[in-house]
């Protein structure tokens, strides 16, 4: 396999980025949105008190090479899994307000696309498994079915359970219901030491979905009501909550077959991929705070292969200069920070034929 073409617009070279992004992204944009197609420019907008989201005049611009190109374009992205502010479609919107996200700023309509809840959906079976996966199927939302072409624009940054989040991830999270989201976080249900539970109930007051109760003085799950958000992981005091050996290697396997299943809705030729490498802290955009910038911002990177384009995006931070000392130039920085490897999603989305882990950069 030839490798894939990605386009790299250099935060190192002079000029206005606003005003180059048509120059640098206009011709994959034209390449993937026809004239009439319903457009979902797919973007995470930030949890209320997160700082380093992807900013809406970047998000506008795209909106203008979606309308220029003939297409119809809505700025969307789903609810959290976990209840801070985004975890019911009035919440994200008034999040995304809070944000600077409306229609008069980025110059298109603010969809939530899995609706008022989160469960807004249809379900899509997975065709192929690979290195042990263990779904069978995952729920897309709406709006992203009722898309004819998608823009993925990601803020690439650290993941405390993926490594890195780019592209596949936000395919993966972005683009499903809750339902979509905890079939993929099973992998993550936590376990109890029983020995270090002392029934505080913490975790009752933490858990969205009241699937915790205090059972003969200690944490009991409801299973049939968890949807392995982990609230009560991080709202547990005692250590008495932990993910299961291999959780992250397996969340990471679950992840690259969700986003496969949401490519598979699409004709192909109808995505294109967008990662921006800048405010690249150790967490990610649902994190609030997610930390101080780790790494100096390195620039834009676009095309239609997410493997390539999150490999090449990997490769960019673990060269780029850093502001903190320990943090030395090697493979998978962000990886080796929430000590995880950050390619092992992106492995298993090659073997499922999403793209290429070869790349040319091209510089414009």
């Amino acid at each position: 396999m030839s490798a894939s073409r990605i386009i790299f617009r250099d935060y190192n070279k002079s000029g206005d980025v606003l005003a180059e992004i048509g120059k640098y992204f206009g011709s994959i944009v034209q390449d993937t949105v026809s004239r009439g197609d319903k457009v979902a420019i797919k973007v995470h907008m930030g949890e209320y008190g997160n700082l380093t989201y992807l900013r809406p005049p970047f998000v506008r611009e795209f909106v203008k090479l979606a309308k220029e190109a003939g297409g119809k374009p809505i700025v969307t992205d789903t609810t959290a899994l976990y209840p801070k502010n985004r975890f019911t479609e009035e919440q994200y919107l008034e999040t995304a307000c809070y944000n600077g996200f409306t229609k008069d700023s980025v110059g298109a309509p603010i969809v939530i696309a899995d609706g008022p809840l989160g469960y807004t959906g249809k379900i899509r079976r997975l065709r192929k498994t690979v290195d042990g996966c263990e779904i069978k199927k995952i729920k897309v939302a709406q709006a992203i079915i009722d898309s004819d072409a998608m823009i993925v624009l990601t803020h690439g940054k650290g993941h405390m359970l993926s490594g890195f989040g780019g592209s596949i991830k936000n395919l993966a999270m972005g683009c499903t219901t809750k339902d979509g989201k905890a079939t993929q976080h099973l992998a993550n249900r936590v376990i109890l030491n029983v020995d270090k539970c002392n029934g505080c109930g913490k975790c009752i007051k933490a858990c969205p979905f009241d699937a915790v109760k205090i059972e003969h003085g200690k944490h009991t799950k409801i299973l049939s009501k968890c949807m392995s958000c982990i609230s009560c992981y991080f709202s547990c005091t005692e250590g008495a909550l932990n993910m299961p050996k291999g959780a992250k290697r397996r969340f990471q396997v679950n992840l690259a077959h969700a986003a496969k299943a949401i490519t598979e809705g699409f004709d192909r030729g109808k995505i294109v991929y967008v990662n921006f490498l800048q405010d690249i802290t150790k967490f990610c955009d649902c994190a609030t705070p997610s930390g101080n910038p780790l790494i100096h911002d390195v620039g834009i990177l676009g095309g239609e292969d997410p493997v390539a384009i999150d490999k090449a995006s990997i490769d960019l931070i673990d060269k780029a200069p850093t502001y903190v000392r320990h943090l030395a130039r090697g493979k998978d920085r962000l990886g080796r920070l929430n000590e995880t490897s950050s390619l092992i999603h992106i492995r298993t989305a090659q073997k499922l034929g999403m793209g290429n882990l070869r790349y040319d950069l091209i510089n414009g």
